[in-house]
């Protein structure tokens, strides 16, 4: 570019070079005649200087066109010097250079060292892969292309249709290196150790211990970490990501073999496991972890939550693959009702809220939850959505109405907004993902929120929780709430008999009429609520089916099929149905003989494809439901997917099941 701009600059001069030179000696001759006529010489003598100065004048123009030319000369020189010196720049430097057509993306011109790199793998210079190269880039601005043995950096320049290739293979390998150096700091907890060695003899519980530890051991010595035991029940784990990558590879098989082989002894336990890793901070990095194996406890244990130390990270989930071994423990229950107590003496006035379209088992949750607030002398609310209302759960309210506090405190969405003050707390009953709430805009406006919840764990959670009661073996979440309302100090207002009914249904709505997921904590809060004046006439009068319900769940169930052990139930073509009546048919389906799984697929009556999951042993339907952006119990889930048929929606349900 210089070279160029001294190249035009020479021409401009040579241009006005010879007007220059004869203006100039035209001043000199004039001056010299002035002179001479001063001086009286003769016009002889003026015409020879004329002669002098023309001759001056023609030599000093023949002059400066000759350096002028052999300035132009060396310019030329260094022009071609430069070229070809970048010729030889291209052709030798580790760069390569490739330009390719705007039409279809073949190759026009490539320098020598494209032509080393593809040596081995012609394919890649395809006019296909080129534009597959070009589309990449655009999409992340950078990508790295593998050739034989090496990692080549590839860029573009769209406007003059260039791709660029730098060798970054220490780059690669440099960040690999840091990539699988990262920390990994875990935490291993032994599910259930404290009611495994309750009341046993001191050597049973050596037994136990000396099994524990020869597991930790040996997964330490075949995986190469470091462990170090915080107590009986809680050991720690150091390694890099290198490991834990191998480790997630083998898909923490050693969770399987455990519980396996617990069993085999008849040991009740299981491991629950938080990891994390990161860079630097090692400090967040183990709070991170901690707060993985909480979650890894919550979702019902038995497994291995692992999570980067970012804000952003997703976490990864193995095991769960079979029903939650978790016992609820009654110090628990009795710490969560001294804390809820705590937060809702501290609160304005509280209100109470069920997923969307609440069930039974959501409505009896918080009815007991709005006993216990009233119990610390203060105002509650049950909130709902006359547009997202069931039949029994329809039926109930209008139940409750019947009495002037239930009037007065069950409540509209609309008048629950008119309520709220500052300091009001809101409580999320028989749900955890702030998606499934009755309404976000209502949640969002709280500062102060509990969360009370059967179900597992998923991402999509409050963040502003100051209270976390997520217990996913309890059967639901009626019973959660009716144990913590036993822990109420102050019980001087008894359950009236509608609402200690409603909250037996939602029990019994949850576990079958208790024959699924029952413990005998389940039994003592339906024997509390019996002595509270729960009716099971009333409960069945609440739960009773609809003759017209009835038919649609036998429309669901005779258009069913059966894949292996698993029934898919399909809704009839264009037309609706409710959550009551998907749920009922997938329950159906699973009382066939054989059958382990059940699935109902609608097209629900608010515009979405509805599925109800139920399953029974060790078959996870949550699993399955979160593929599809659902979620809920181990054996009992549901999904709601837009913008698909329901004969799609099966497709993609087969695709999860067959993985």
């Amino acid at each position: 570019m210089f070279l160029y701009r001294g190249r035009c600059e020479v021409k401009r001069f040579e241009k006005f070079l010879p007007l220059v030179i004869m203006s100039f000696m035209t001043g000199v001759y004039l001056c010299e005649v002035l002179i001479l006529r001063v001086a009286k010489f003769q016009k002889t003598e003026i015409v020879l200087l004329l002669v002098v100065n023309l001759i001056i004048a023609i030599t000093l123009i023949v002059r400066s066109k000759a350096a002028s030319a052999k300035n132009i000369d060396n310019i030329r020189a260094l022009n071609e010097l430069a070229e070809n010196s970048l010729n030889a720049t291209l052709d030798t430097m580790p760069l390569g250079v490739l330009r390719y057509s705007d039409k279809d993306y073949s190759p026009e011109w490539f320098n020598p060292y494209v032509d080393i790199i593809f040596a081995n793998d012609e394919e890649k210079l395809s006019a296909d892969k080129i534009k597959e190269i070009v589309q990449d880039i655009d999409d992340q601005g950078m990508q790295y292309l593998p050739v034989d043995q090496k990692k080549y950096a590839v860029k573009v320049d769209h406007q003059k249709k260039l791709l660029y290739f730098i060798d970054a293979t220490s780059e690669v390998v440099a960040k690999t290196i840091t990539r699988e150096s990262r920390p990994v700091i875990g935490i291993v907890s032994v599910d259930n150790y404290d009611d495994a060695t309750d009341l046993i003899s001191d050597s049973s519980r050596t037994l136990i211990n000396s099994f524990i530890a020869t597991k930790i051991d040996a997964i330490s010595s075949k995986y190469n970490v470091y462990t170090s035991r915080y107590n009986a029940s809680r050991y720690y784990v150091y390694t890099n990501y290198l490991t834990l990558k191998k480790i997630m590879d083998d898909k923490f098989e050693f969770v399987t073999s455990f519980r396996e082989e617990a069993m085999e002894q008849k040991f009740s336990l299981t491991l629950s496991i938080g990891m994390s890793y990161g860079l630097e901070n090692f400090s967040k990095i183990g709070r991170t972890a901690l707060d993985n194996l909480e979650l890894a406890l919550v979702r019902g244990g038995d497994q291995v939550v692992i999570k980067e130390n970012i804000n952003t990270a997703k976490p990864i989930y193995f095991g769960g693959n079979s029903a939650s071994h978790i016992q609820k423990s009654r110090t628990r229950a009795r710490a969560i009702a001294t804390a809820l107590r705590t937060i809702v003496r501290e609160s304005d006035n509280v209100f109470v809220m069920g997923h969307k379209y609440p069930d039974m088992d959501a409505l009896g949750a918080a009815v007991v939850t709005k006993i216990f607030a009233n119990m610390n002398d203060k105002e509650a609310f049950v909130v709902y959505d006359e547009k997202q209302l069931l039949p029994d759960v329809a039926r109930a309210i209008n139940k409750l109405n019947e009495s002037k506090d239930g009037y007065a405190h069950i409540i509209r969405m609309d008048t629950a907004r008119e309520l709220k003050k500052a300091n009001s707390l809101l409580i999320m009953v028989d749900h955890s993902k702030t998606s499934q709430t009755m309404d976000y805009e209502f949640y969002k406006s709280f500062a102060k929120v509990v969360v009370i919840d059967h179900h597992r764990r998923d991402d999509d959670f409050p963040k502003n929780a100051l209270l976390t009661y997520i217990e996913s073996g309890a059967s639901s979440a009626s019973e959660l709430v009716t144990e913590v309302l036993q822990y109420q100090n102050e019980q001087h207002q008894k359950m009236s008999k509608v609402e200690a009914s409603i909250a037996l249904a939602g029990i019994s709505v949850d576990t079958k009429n208790f024959s699924k997921g029952t413990t005998t904590r389940t039994f003592e809060a339906a024997s509390f609520l019996r002595s509270q004046g729960a009716d099971n006439e009333l409960i069945k009068n609440l739960l009773a089916t609809e003759f017209d319900k009835y038919k649609k769940v036998n429309e669901i169930v005779l258009n069913a099929e059966f894949h292996d052990h698993v029934a898919i139930g399909i809704g009839l073509y264009r037309k609706m149905y409710d959550n009551v009546t998907t749920a009922k048919a997938a329950d159906t389906l699973l009382d066939m003989v054989g059958v382990v799984a059940s699935f109902t697929i609608v097209n629900h009556e608010n515009g979405y494809v509805a599925i109800s999951a139920r399953s029974s042993g060790d078959y996870n339907v949550q699993r399955v439901m979160e593929k599809l952006g659902g979620g809920g119990h181990f054996n009992n889930a549901a999904a709601q997917v837009y913008d698909k048929t329901p004969a799609e929606v099966k497709e993609d349900l087969l695709t999860i099941i067959d993985k």
